[in-house]
């Protein structure tokens, strides 16, 4: 006789790949974040600033990068490109668009 836990945990269990890994399993934020932070500069070639923004939506997670596009002197006139990076619930990039740019020394308001 199996309990509904038991078979919760075998259902888990087989969105599990071979290996022993999560490939049915949905990635956390801060995972989310990090792989876009990561993946961004290889496809893109423009180093990552900092994340400034992780939303959930539907499919996945769409990250918000803010990426230096161009250096200047002073770096006050450095240009910031804004990205969103769109990722897979599993966490692989499925694409990005630049959102907006900006100098270093600009204050955006939220």
């Amino acid at each position: 006789m199996t309990t509904p836990q038991a078979s919760r945990r075998r259902s888990n269990g087989a969105s599990q790949n071979g290996s022993g890994g999560s490939a049915g399993r949905r990635i956390s934020a801060g995972a989310a974040a990090k792989r876009a932070r990561e993946e961004f500069p290889e496809v893109s070639d423009i180093p990552v600033e900092r994340v400034s923004a992780v939303d959930r939506t539907d499919k996945g997670w769409q990250v918000t990068l803010e990426a230096l596009e161009l250096r200047r002197i002073p770096e006050t006139m450095d240009v910031i490109g804004v990205y969103e990076v769109d990722l897979t619930a599993r966490g692989q990039v499925s694409g990005w668009r630049r959102v907006g740019r900006f100098n270093r020394s600009q204050v955006q308001e939220s």
